[in-house]
């Protein structure tokens, strides 16, 4: 990349062409983007990749040696980068990261779309169809760049607003407002979710939390409702997220709904063990974007198992959620006996200020907390 600073920049390139699609292992190196009738290459139609743990890294030279050839498109096309409508999370972040144009520039005014692949496939499930309707694309005139390179006539080519784990602009937050727009607050919308994963994990095996129906009853006794997003309509989904003043839930593609959130609300993040106590550096673009609240609530418990199943200490989660989104009706200090309270409390803090000491603060004040220590 020539810049690391977004300008919503967009290039009108004629006579060009879309190198092919090329993706050599996983973690890997992923070639196909946009050059000009010179053969040099468009920046803005290469995809930021390799940062923080990203698997794949892009690999396009700065000029092509020779004209490839391939099939043309005639008239006039919208390059919107690589699809990635197989993975939701991706989906939402990436791909959608170039679809601000269409506030300057309606659908109607392109030929034709044009994508790269990238590794989750080129199925168009529902929720990338109800994106596309929105902002009036017809999934017939969507084109994806094979193992052939496509020429062109003229091709628009808009920034990207999203690099992931790296930055993101705030004002991609247009395309968000536009998608939530459309989706109406459902008949039993709470103003308080927490997105649970526990269903979804039945089938998936990752990431699961063993004891997440206790999670699930600690949240419920806050006042907030569980959601199965999973087992939801796309626009069911973002309406409840678009009219929520809180949602919870752990880090992951669930919680980067956040990006359809109002500015000014509430987001608590549940913490994966992957980022070492720290928020997930996607999830913080996400809220960059939205303008939402974030507060962040580390893991903390045993994991065990090949697939590193993990066990959610209650105790700790009660403490945190205490300070964070206040208690439970009904709970109090007495409760719980002082001492603990307190130290939940102290907790909270000292977590707060220091983070990546998580581990060494769990360790002590567990202690202290513990039948052989105060409260």
């Amino acid at each position: 990349m020539q810049t690391l600073e977004f300008q919503k920049s967009v290039e009108t390139v004629r006579g060009g062409v879309a190198t092919a699609h090329r993706l050599q292992g996983l973690p890997g190196k992923l070639s196909g983007c946009i050059y000009r009738s010179d053969l040099t290459k468009v920046h803005l139609s290469e995809r930021f990749g390799g940062f923080m743990g990203d698997y794949v890294q892009s690999d396009n030279p700065e000029r092509l040696p020779a004209r490839p050839h391939g099939r043309k498109l005639d008239g006039r096309g919208l390059y919107l980068g690589h699809y990635m409508g197989g993975h939701y999370g991706h989906f939402i972040t990436e791909t959608l990261s170039t679809f601000w144009i269409f506030e300057d520039q309606p659908a109607a005014s392109f030929d034709y779309f044009l994508f790269h692949p990238f590794v989750f496939g080129a199925a168009i499930p529902a929720y990338v169809e109800f994106c596309f309707r929105r902002f009036g694309i017809d999934p017939g005139k969507v084109v994806f760049v094979g193992d052939e390179p496509v020429a062109f006539d003229e091709i628009v080519a808009p920034e990207r607003l999203f690099r992931l784990n790296h930055s993101a602009d705030p004002r991609a937050a247009w395309v968000y407002r536009h998608i939530a727009e459309g989706c109406p607050a459902p008949a039993a919308a709470a103003p308080r979710l927490y997105l649970s994963r526990r269903r979804f994990s039945r089938g998936n095996f990752e990431r699961v939390i063993a004891n997440e129906v206790d999670m699930e009853a600690e949240f419920q006794r806050r006042g907030f409702k569980v959601l199965y997003p999973e087992t939801m309509s796309f626009e069911d989904q973002v309406g409840h997220y678009a009219h929520a003043d809180w949602v919870a839930g752990i880090s992951g593609s669930g919680l980067h709904n956040s990006l359809f959130m109002r500015e000014g609300s509430h987001l608590v993040e549940l913490g994966d063990p992957r980022y070492g106590g720290e928020p997930a550096p996607t999830q913080a673009l996400c809220n960059r974007i939205s303008g939402v609240s974030a507060r962040f609530i580390p893991f903390s418990g045993p994991r065990f198992g090949q697939r590193g199943t993990m066990l959610f200490d209650m105790a700790f989660l009660r403490g945190q959620l205490d300070v964070v989104a206040g208690p439970a009706p009904g709970d109090s200090p007495a409760r719980r006996g002082p001492w603990r309270w307190l130290l939940d409390r102290l907790e909270v803090v000292y977590l707060s200020i220091r983070p990546s000491a998580g581990a060494t603060a769990r360790r002590w004040l567990g202690r202290l907390k513990s039948p052989r220590g105060v409260g």
